[in-house]
């Protein structure tokens, strides 16, 4: 394994990671404490430390999964989580205020099973986000330091959304990085995804941020397996996928491990998330690493 210092934060990471938003059943497949579990030891085995979850995950469904799979094991993984929002019936509602950030720290402290989270990050998705953010910043900040003098947090990040405000991803790091004294950022980066190179990556570099990249399959469209069934498929994906498939892949290369390998050759990415639902994915994954001479 591969391992890099998170920006400033002196936290080390495996480059390969896993992120668990799936865990948590909003996909509609339900998981277990023995199916993560594991996927942990199986992680575990072959040094991936990194995971990235959240807090909305349908009410720290996949928080508490993590916290009761990795039992003694905690100090043993990297643990990222976010903040902003709240899974309420039907809904997942804002909460942004200094009090509602501190509360939902101690309800992911407790899903977790752990006293502290490596990196804790701020969840902005939407318009709604950024507004609420700019609203609060003095009492978000305010309580992100307690947070961090009290040793619940070692790390504030930023996780930036791939939807209406992508477009916007660097006025909104730059910001982030003067109000809130963010130290890492969490962007989509992939192959057929590369804004991030022009909006983020040179933030990141000028004031040392750590990177976490995520979606490098690209939600499916660079993935091994990938048919273009769905209606709503994009034509110019599937036709620059054809065109990396002709130009880019090396003869006889899986697709996904290349496209994995594609991200974290880049030095100034920390870990690549890629998400997983069995242990099997592990090994898919770390081979990744032996593609990165031809990535």
């Amino acid at each position: 394994m591969i391992y890099r210092t998170l920006g400033k934060t002196g936290i080390k990471v495996s480059v390969l990671g896993i992120e668990t938003h799936q865990w948590s059943g909003m996909g509609g497949k339900f998981f277990t404490v023995s199916d993560i579990r594991a996927i942990l030891q199986k992680a575990e085995k072959v040094g991936m430390n990194f995971i990235d979850t959240g807090e909305c995950y349908f009410f720290h469904a996949a928080e508490r999964l993590i916290g009761e799979a990795l039992g003694t094991k905690r100090k043993k993984f990297v643990v990222a989580t976010k903040f902003g929002h709240k899974s309420e019936p039907g809904k997942i509602a804002a909460a942004w205020s200094g009090e509602a950030v501190k509360k939902q720290l101690d309800d992911s402290l407790r899903a977790l099973r752990t006293d502290y989270i490596d990196v804790y990050q701020a969840h902005i998705n939407s318009k709604e986000d950024l507004k609420n953010v700019r609203e609060y910043f003095l009492e978000i900040k305010s309580a992100l330091l307690d947070a961090k003098k009290s040793g619940k947090i070692r790390s504030v990040g930023i996780c930036l959304g791939d939807n209406e405000l992508f477009d916007q991803s660097g006025n909104i790091l730059a910001e982030a990085i003067k109000k809130l004294g963010v130290e890492v950022v969490q962007t989509v980066y992939n192959r057929l995804d590369r804004e991030a190179e022009e909006k983020v990556l040179p933030l990141a570099e000028k004031f040392g941020l750590g990177v976490i990249a995520r979606v490098p399959l690209a939600k499916g469209y660079l993935s091994s397996r990938f048919k273009p069934t769905n209606k709503n498929f994009d034509g110019k994906k599937i036709a620059l996928v054809e065109k990396i498939k002709e130009k880019e892949l090396p003869k006889g290369a899986d697709m996904a491990e290349w496209a994995i390998a594609w991200c974290f050759k880049n030095p100034l990415i920390s870990s690549v998330v890629p998400g997983c639902s069995a242990r099997e994915q592990i090994d898919s994954t770390v081979r990744a690493l032996l593609r990165k001479s031809f990535a």
